[in-house]
C-alpha cells in the first residue's frame, strides 16, 4: 500500500504554480509602480542576462527578494520584466524622430572607446552628453546611456 502511494506521487507530481506573473504584478506592484511594461521600459535594462535597475544595479533579483515578494514569484516577475526591459520601445517613442532605430543609431553613431560609450564624431561620452539633451533628466539619461551601451556591446 505504501509503495503504491509513493508510485502515485512520483507518477503524478504536484501541478505547476498557476500564478501568472502579470497577475502577481497587478496585485502586488501595480499600485505603486504602474503597468509592468511601462515601468520596465522606463526604469530597467537587461545586460548580460541580468535584470538591472537603480536598486541593486547589477542584479535586480536581489532587490525583488527584499521587496516583500515570496521566493516563488521572484523568477516569474524577473522573467516578465526582463522581457519588457529588452525591448527598444522607449527609444522608439522618444528618440527615433531624430535618431531612427536604436540598432542603426548604436551601430553608426556611438562606439565603445576608452572604457565608455562615446559619440563616434565627437568622442564625448554618452553618459556626459545625455543629461540635459532634449530635456532629459539624470535618471532618463542614465537609462538611455545603458540602453546604448547594451546595443554597442551586442555589435562587438
Amino acid at each position: 500500500m505504501i509503495i503504491a502511494g509513493i508510485l502515485l506521487l512520483v507518477a503524478n507530481p504536484a501541478p505547476a504554480d498557476p500564478v501568472k506573473a502579470s497577475a502577481a504584478w497587478n496585485s502586488r506592484c501595480e499600485e505603486c509602480h504602474g503597468e509592468a511594461d511601462k515601468f520596465a521600459h522606463k526604469y530597467l535594462w537587461a545586460i548580460d542576462g541580468k535584470l538591472q535597475g537603480r536598486h541593486h544595479v547589477y542584479d535586480l533579483r536581489l532587490f525583488l527578494g527584499n521587496h516583500f515578494l515570496p521566493d516563488h514569484l521572484i523568477d516569474k516577475l524577473s522573467a516578465m520584466l526582463m522581457k519588457y526591459a529588452n525591448t527598444p520601445q522607449r527609444f522608439t517613442d522618444e528618440c527615433s524622430g531624430c535618431h531612427g532605430k536604436v540598432e542603426d543609431f548604436a551601430s553608426k553613431s556611438v562606439a565603445f572607446k576608452w572604457g565608455k560609450v562615446r559619440g563616434v564624431k565627437s568622442g564625448t561620452a554618452v553618459s556626459e552628453f545625455l543629461p540635459g539633451h532634449e530635456g532629459l533628466n539624470a535618471e532618463d539619461a542614465e537609462f538611455f546611456a545603458r540602453l546604448l551601451e547594451r546595443f554597442v556591446k551586442q555589435k562587438q
